[in-house]
């Protein structure tokens, strides 16, 4: 069973809950990320998105150079510990409606999947398996794909 932490980012992006959203929003974009973990000392406080700024900052007309993230982050936050297995943060990411999922260990943030990265890890697994089918049906015909310097293997 694969667990969370073998695919989770561990590199975290974070803001801190008196920081300003247009702070926060230049390290989201500086690091290429769509969220960030809002803190409270070492403590998971929130989250703040591009969807929290459009909506609760942009959308209500404040001003994001005095507005702080904690007044804007969502604070009701789906968390997992590290030990979860991928297939119970798929069913948390589909049944909540989320995009980020913060990953904590003993109650402190050390990662985060994003529904972005879960599905490129789908992908790839559905393109191995499409290999490895399309391998074992050549072999069953009598062709090794991998053969490809046209020599063989003893005759």
């Amino acid at each position: 069973m694969a667990v969370i932490g073998t695919l989770m980012k561990t590199e975290l992006v974070t803001a801190n809950t008196d920081e300003t959203v247009s702070h926060a929003a230049w390290s989201m974009a500086r690091n290429g990320v769509g969220a960030v973990l809002v803190l409270d000392g070492n403590a998971l406080a929130g989250v703040l998105s591009e969807r929290d700024v459009m909506a609760r900052v942009v959308g209500e007309g404040r001003d994001p150079t005095t507005t702080k993230v904690g007044e804007v982050a969502t604070t009701e936050v789906v968390s997992v510990d590290v030990g979860v297995s991928i297939r119970e943060c798929a069913s948390l990411l589909q049944s909540k409606g989320i995009r980020h999922l913060p990953v904590l260990k003993e109650g402190k943030p050390v990662g985060i999947l994003s529904s972005r990265d879960f599905l490129a890890y789908v992908v790839e697994g559905l393109d191995r398996l499409v290999q490895q089918a399309r391998y074992k049906e050549a072999l069953a015909e009598g062709d090794d794909p991998y053969d490809h310097l046209g020599g063989s293997y003893g005759d």
